[in-house]
Formats: structure tokens, sequence, C-alpha cells
């Protein structure tokens, strides 16, 4: 059967026996009808026949009401003060139909049945009407670590409802109980809800959030000690619920961050100077406090670190940015995507202290601070900490302009490649020119002489390379005169002309070049030739060794001999 939202019925019927002269009247038992669903009443009766059969349904529950009238096989209707409630069903005599049953048409009715002229009877039923409406929770909220809380769950039904109270879906609590209670704890804090059931269903709230505040909890420092000039920075560790509020105090230091949560100061430069700092932390259940001594002592070599503070080294000199180890003053240039590359400098190192970088308010944590120059340019800025001097920080703006148009690309060439071919051009014309210098030199000048030789330019004859054709010119034999080297017919050594070279036959053995042998031994001489076609051998000084060939001996230091 249909339900209707947030309610639910349920029609108990007691059936009641009446057994009247010749006619018996039942009305089927009826299970639980749930509010909104329909409900069915059947009357039965026996006999079924013997006459006109008319079927009479009241509503008893009070007085006496007529609710429908049926005569069996005949007309039917229901009165007008109840038809907005009940219908008969148009093909079954014998029930009467709620359609939409509500709590409200809880009662009793009655099945009266008449046989004309044989006699009549009836029968009553109780219809008991159960639902379940939606359960609310409440409780108050927030409320204080400690205190009392109740958890109340409402709900509207019949019969009563059980009732679950959850805590982040598990179960806290389940009966008959509609409240549950237990003391606050940081760890209750949490979403809750409440489920009801009965027979008429089941049903839950929505979630709700209980928040539980406590007072804040500072964990405590140990008193510490710093070096002279250091920048101290210190940092409670609080647990609160709703966060906490800072109020930092000291008599001795002013707070120089925008740090709520910290208390920043610089060291001064005595030992012995002693400073008191106060943490007064709050929120809307109470307020606690807390405080740390930190005393000035001789410098410190190691950097210390714990989660309440951190000491650094003394200070170190003055502090600049540093470009391709150019220190920047105030403005630097780039162009645009320029990868910048900028170091921070105490003094002469950037070793021995601390630092960190802003670019353009943004904090950055490399050591060496690089990016690429964009066309709005950039704020660069050195804060230093551990070593750092006051003030401790030191800025810079990197101007960024265009880049240069480049001329090189499709269709042209670079200044740079024009610059390299003009180089090269140069460089090749004067290496021509140097080498065109000592070629005519050369060739003006001659060969350096010997004191020991006679200069013959002289060529080999590719025809028959045992003979040597005679050169264009001959240079004037050193031990020899300018005259007679002019004479290409002959030879001098020692200013003495030398008979022309004969070619002596293979099986003659005298080697002796002088004129007044060949003259005496023409039969074993042959002239080497016509005048043009002789060539003309230098002996080694001193020597008579006229070879008609071409040797180391005759051509030493004489000019080169194209082969």
């Amino acid at each position: 059967m249909a339900l209707k939202a947030n309610f639910a019925v349920v029609i108990y019927m007691a059936v009641l026996f009446c057994t009247c002269t010749g006619v018996t009247v039942t009305i089927d038992s009826l299970d639980d009808v749930i509010e909104g669903s329909e409900t069915r009443m059947i009357c039965n009766y026996d006999p079924t026949s013997g006459g006109t059969i008319i079927i009479v349904w009241n509503n008893v529950t009070g007085a006496s009401e007529l609710i429908a009238t049926t005569v069996v096989g005949g007309t039917k209707g229901v009165d007008p003060a109840y038809s907005a409630i009940f219908s008969l069903d148009p093909d079954d005599d014998r029930v009467l139909v709620i359609d939409n049953t509500l709590r409200s048409y809880s009662g009793d009715y009655q099945c009266e049945v008449t046989i004309v002229a044989v006699s009549s009877g009836n029968d009553d039923v109780t219809l008991n009407v159960i639902y379940l409406e939606d359960p609310v929770l409440s409780f108050t909220t927030p409320v204080n670590e400690g205190d009392p809380v109740t958890l109340s769950c409402d709900v509207v039904s019949k019969p009563n409802a059980g009732f679950t109270f959850k805590k982040d879906g598990s179960v806290l609590q389940q009966g008959g109980s509609s409240t549950y209670t237990f003391t606050a704890d940081r760890n209750d804090q949490g979403s809750y809800t409440c489920e009801v059931d009965n027979n008429a269903g089941t049903k839950a709230t929505a979630g709700q959030v209980l928040e539980v505040y406590f007072a804040p909890e500072i964990t405590a420092l140990e008193d510490m000690q710093v070096s002279r000039g250091e920048r101290v920075v210190i940092s409670f560790d609080v647990v609160a619920r709703p966060a906490a509020n800072y109020d930092w105090s000291s008599q001795d230091a002013t707070d120089i961050d925008n740090d709520p949560e910290t208390f920043t100061f610089f060291a001064s430069n005595t030992i012995g100077d002693v400073y008191t700092v106060t943490l007064n932390a709050s929120n809307e259940v109470a307020a606690r406090q807390s405080t740390v001594q930190v005393t000035v002592v001789a410098r410190t070599t190691t950097l210390i670190t714990t989660n309440a503070f951190t000491t650094q080294p003394d200070s170190c000199g003055s502090l600049s940015i540093v470009n391709d180890g150019k220190q920047v003053d105030g403005n630097m240039n780039a162009e645009v995507d320029d990868d910048v590359s900028l170091r921070c400098q105490c003094g002469d190192s950037d070793e021995g202290f601390d630092y960190e970088w802003t670019l353009d308010g943004e904090k950055r944590s490399e050591s060496t601070l690089t990016f690429t120059a964009e066309k709005s340019g950039h704020e660069v800025v050195c804060i230093g900490t551990a070593g750092a001097p006051e003030p401790s920080s030191v800025s810079i703006n990197v101007l960024v302009s265009d880049k240069e148009p480049s001329t090189g690309g499709k269709g042209g060439i670079g200044t740079g490649a024009i610059v390299g071919i003009v180089v090269g051009i140069l460089v090749m014309l004067i290496i021509l020119g140097v080498v065109i210098i000592i070629v005519l030199k050369s060739r003006d000048d001659g060969p350096s002489k010997s004191a020991d030789s006679a200069y013959m330019d002289v060529t080999w004859d590719t025809k028959d390379p045992n003979r040597v054709n005679q050169g264009k010119k001959t240079a004037p034999p050193s031990n020899g005169t300018k005259e007679a080297a002019k004479n290409q017919q002959v030879n001098y050594i020692n200013g003495k002309p030398y008979a022309m070279n004969y070619r002596r036959p293979a099986d003659k053995t005298h080697n002796s070049g002088h004129p007044s042998y060949i003259r005496k031994h023409q039969d074993q001489y042959q002239p080497y030739g016509a005048p043009d076609d002789r060539a003309y051998s230098r002996p080694s000084y001193g020597s008579e060794d006229y070879n008609d060939r071409p040797d180391d001996d005759d051509y030493a230091n004489s000019m080169p001999v194209t082969v």
C-alpha cells in the first residue's frame, strides 16, 4: 500500500461476531495500516441469497453515523458527510475503501447486513492508526571543555519510537531514552545525529556539529643565549580552540616583524644585556601567559635552531648584490628573456651569514637567485638574517628592455655573419699579398750564394733524362766573373774557362774534363749536342769531376732543378 510522507498509520480492527437469526456477518481482520496508505474493509455475510440484500456501513466510534449503503446488485452510495474519506468498491459490494488513511480516522466501524424477508446481522471493527514523524535533534553549541552537554531528540510517533544517538557515524547510545548527556572534552567535537524507529519505519536527523572550546595551552621555552647584533626570532607552541590571539610585550625590545605568532628583534652589541619577552595568548575561554629571557653572550660559532628561537653569528659587514662578479648599485639592465643570476654578499664574501631573497615581493629560498627577465622589470631584495648588519637588507631594480632586432633569419644575413665574412676576406687578402711579395722578392734577388759554388739554372730533358738542357740564365760563380758567366758555353773555376763538356763513351774510364786532355784524346769524347742543347756541369770546387749527368756533387748550393 502507498505511503504518505511524514506520517504512518496502522489500523487495528477487532472482529466481533454477531449471530442473528438466519444471517451471520463478519469483517476480515486487518493488519496495521500505515498513515497515508489505503485501507480496505471487507464485510462477509451468510446466507448470500434468499431475498434482497442490503449492506450498511456505520461509524460507531461515538454516536452511530451512517457512512454508506449498498443494495447488492443494485444501487450504492456514500453519505455526503464521508464522501471525501470513504468510497465503495465498484466491483465488490462488500468492500468499503479509505484511499488516504489518516490518524484522525482511528475508531470503530460497523457492517450491518439485512436480507429482506429473512433477517439481519452486523459486525464491528476498530481502526487504530500508528505514525512516525521526522525527529528533531537539539543541543547547545559551542560549549567549553568540562561543561555538561545534553543531546535531546524529539519525535511525534505512535507507538513510541526508539532512539539511537551517533557521533561521526559511531553509535553512542541506543534505546528508549530521547536524551544523551555527557561532559564535554575537546575530543567530543564532531557531528551528531539522532535516529528514531517504530512499526511505521525509521527516520534520522541531519548531522549537527558540536564545537568544544578550550583555553590556550602554551609550551614553555627555556631561556636562551644569543650573540651580539643577532636577529632573534621567538615562537611559542600554542594550542587553543578557537584560535588564540597573540599579544607580545617586552620592555627591552621591539617586535620588527609582521607575523602575529612570532616576536623578532636584533640583540644589542653589549655582552650581558638581557631581554624579557612575554606572550599573552587569549581566546573566548581564557587567557594564558608565558615568558622567556634572552641574554647576549660572546659570538657564537654554530648556528642553533629550535622550535622556539634561532641564534646567528655576529655581523659580517655591509650587504650588496652581485651579478657576474660585479656589485650592482641601484639598477641593472637586462633584456627580455635573459637569464639573470644574482648573489647576496656580506662584506667581500657570500659565506658566513644567512639571507633570504624577495623577487617582486615573493620570498625565494635559494642561495643564488635566478630568474628569467620579463618586460615589466623586477624588484629584488636581499634580506640578511644570521650575522647580517643593520639595516639588514639591500635592494636593486632590474630594468628590462626589448631585445635588439636581428637582421639574420630567413632571407638575410646577421650582423655577426657579415662582420665575420668581412674579416675573413681581409685576412685572405693580407695573406695573398704577403705570398705575392715573397715570390716577387725571390725572383728579383735569386737564391743565396755560396763562396765555393757556381750557379746554373737548368731543367731535365723529359725525353732523355741523361741530358740537361741549358737554363735561361747562369748566376755568376762566386769564384768567377760576371763576364765569364755570360758565356753559357763554358764553366769557370778560379776565373779560368774550361772547355765545353763532352760526353765520353761509356767504355772510357778517364773522367778528366781538362781541355788539354780533351784535345789530346778527342777520339774518346763526343760533343754533347749543339751549343743550345749543351749542358754544363760545375765540378766541386778544386776537383776535375766533369760528369755529363747532374749529381749532388755538381749542383750543390745551386738553384732548384725542375723535374
